[in-house]
Order: structure tokens, then sequence, then C-alpha cells
């Protein structure tokens, strides 16, 4: 049963793939290849997210590495400050332009908003008032959700959004084949957390399925919890949640949040879905193990192969955000060889591979199927 999921994955692949080929055809074929301004100068583009997310530092290396290999950039060496964080990245790159004779990172052009509501208008109106941008790389929900609701005026830059769990749900684009906006493109991949709640409920039987999340409109897109119950419907177990009312006030306030309800879940559940969120940190996750490896439960991962690797059971693999990364990079390169953002295809599929952890399986008591085995692309061991 297990390699029919991947199999049927790899069919939702190659029906997407013909998509996105008529997609693309339909549109003005705009290469990728690198260029400069007509001015001969180089694209300056600015990076915005809501907050520091690990994801986001890892797919924008993974952007970095995708515009390489098309040749707008060099490849370089990186050191190990520049590895840290998105912020370190783009950092670096701003200070060392020769990694581009295309494309440059301004010092300036970093925007954060830590988290905090307040801060998101106050970047909002600091992009407004850049007129020497090029191109907007807009990473998670909340930056996709501030640039969707930019005034029409703003459409002078591209915004390219990325990393994003539901861009639908969370209104970040009008349908699965329209962002609604010309100058604004996004990924979308509308059966993207039902095939991972499938895939996880074929390999573990559950009957109680735990998840946290934040009762927001943002949060409830993060935990794709819309999906999560429409398969729990179909297959007959029950989604036992934790549901926090409304926005957190600090990151502090929702990883104690995220902890205490874990807590509780552990005794209720035997299973649990593990989902983008403010309390879902570095110092945050190897507590939420510990915890759950204490009851034996099962933790299926959404984000991906580095939470598998730190000790939750299984997940999809992301080899390193390789597949995202260049996804993004080619849709830059189309962008800024005059593309039109909203023309371009925005369905794009996670590729349809497993990711476990052999250890976690051992200290939980579950006896990993070969078929699973078989069809795992990452096996952490230590």
């Amino acid at each position: 049963m297990i390699r029919r999921l991947i199999r049927f994955g790899r069919q939702v692949l190659i029906v997407l793939g013909v998509f996105l080929l008529s997609a693309t055809v339909l549109a003005k074929d705009y290469p990728s290849a690198p260029r400069l301004k007509d001015n001969q100068s180089k694209f300056r583009i600015a990076y915005l997210q809501g907050g520091r997310f690990f994801e986001y530092d890892e797919v924008f290396a993974a952007l970095v590495r995708g515009l390489t290999k098309l040749g707008w950039a060099r490849p370089i060496t990186l050191p190990p400050a520049a590895t840290g964080s998105a912020e370190d990245l783009f950092k670096y790159l701003a200070s060392h332009k020769e990694w581009s004779d295309y494309l440059e990172f301004p010092p300036d052009a970093f925007y954060d908003s830590a988290w905090q509501e307040r801060n998101r208008a106050i970047n909002q109106q600091k992009l407004l008032k850049r007129s020497d941008i090029d191109m907007i790389l807009a990473f998670g929900t909340w930056a996709g959700s501030d640039m969707k609701k930019m005034p029409k005026e703003f459409n002078r830059i591209p915004v390219v959004v990325v990393d994003v769990s539901d861009p639908l749900r969370s209104r970040i684009v009008d349908s699965n084949q329209d962002t609604g906006r010309d100058n604004l493109t996004a990924r979308v991949d509308p059966d993207r957390y039902q095939r991972q709640i499938r895939l996880f409920h074929e390999v573990l039987g559950f009957r109680n399925l735990g998840i946290a999340f934040e009762g927001t409109v943002e949060g409830r897109s993060y935990a794709a919890i819309e999906d999560v119950e429409a398969i729990a419907r179909k297959k007959g177990f029950k989604v036992v949640k934790a549901e926090h009312p409304g926005y957190f006030t600090s990151p502090g306030e929702a990883e104690k949040w995220l902890i205490e309800s874990v807590r509780q879940l552990s005794t209720r559940v035997d299973a649990f879905y593990l989902t983008q969120q403010l309390g879902l940190t570095d110092e945050t996750l190897p507590q939420l193990i510990e915890t759950f490896r204490l009851r034996k439960v099962p933790v299926f991962s959404q984000t991906g192969s580095a939470e598998v690797k730190k000790g939750v059971l299984l997940s999809i693999a992301t080899a390193g955000y390789r597949h995202e990364g260049e996804h993004q990079a080619r849709k830059i390169g189309q962008i800024l060889n005059g593309a039109k953002p909203r023309d371009l295809p925005i369905l794009f599929a996670d590729p349809a591979n497993i990711a476990i952890n052999l250890n976690t399986a051992r200290s939980i008591g579950f006896d990993p199927p070969v078929d699973v085995l078989e069809a795992a692309d990452e096996i952490f061991k230590d």
C-alpha cells in the first residue's frame, strides 16, 4: 500500500507537470537565463519575512543555489557565519558583491517583522517608499499576506512569495491558478498536506491524531487543519486539537503554550502531526520530541527532513529544499527577463519521497515495514 501511495504521489506530480507545461506555453515564453537591466546595472532584490523560521533559512539558501545553477551567480564557498540564518546569508551576499554579476542584495533591504504584528505595517510602509528595488522575496504567510494587501500603486515591484503552507486559505492567492495581483506570484500545492496525512495514517493506522495550532487565519493555514479533518473523515480517525484562541503576544508565549499543549495531548493521542508555528523552534523541538518519545507516540513533521534528522519519526523528504529552490529561481529568472508574475503558473508539488528516523522508530517501539524502508529516500540513524 505504501508503494501505491508513493506511485500515486508521483502520478500527481506528472499531472501537475503537464499542467505547468501547458500553462507556460499559454503564457509568453520568457527565458530564465541571466541578464543585466537595460541600463546595464544589476537587479536589486529585497527580502521580507514575518519572523525568523529555520525553514526560511534553508529555502533561501536553496534558492541562492538555484540561481547559481542558472548562471545568475557564481559558485561560492560560504563561511559558517553566513549559514546561520537567512539574514546572515543576505548580509554576507550584500557585502560580497562579487557573488553575482547580475544580482545585488542591498545591505538595507532585509526586512524582518520579528513575529510582531505592529512591525508588519511598518515594513509595508518602508517598502512602499523604496524606488530602488527591482524585486521582493516574501518568505512565509505573514510576508506573503502583507504583500498581497499592498496598494495598487505597489504593482511596480514584482513579488515572489516563497515557502507558504497554504496560499489559498491564507488568502495570498485568489485561486489555485491565479494570484489575483499582476506583480505577485506564489507556489501552490493544493493536495500537499492531505498526501502527508494519508501516508502517515497508512504507515501507523492511528485512531487519535493530535495537533496544536494558533486559532487565527494564518495559524489554521499553517496547520492545514481543514485538510487534516478531511482525511480524518475519510479514514475514520479522530483529530484531537489544542487550539490557541487568537494571536500570540510574543514568541515566548507561543513556545510555553506549545510545550504545555504537547504535554497534555501526548496522554490522549497515539500519533501527532507537528506543524509550522511560532512556538516551534530549535529550543522547543527537542523538548517536544522527548515528550512524545517517553509516551511512545509517533510524530510526523509537516516541514520535512530537517526535523526528522533531529528526532521526529517521519516526514516527506525535502532533500535540502533543492526542488523548491530551483523552482523559485527559475521564476525569478523569468520575471527579471520580463515575465509578468501573475502570468507564471503557480502549481508545484513536492516530490513524493519519505524521510524516516530509525533511532526514533526504535525508541518508541515502531518496526518500520519493509515497503516503508524501500520507499524512503532519506534514512537517519544517528
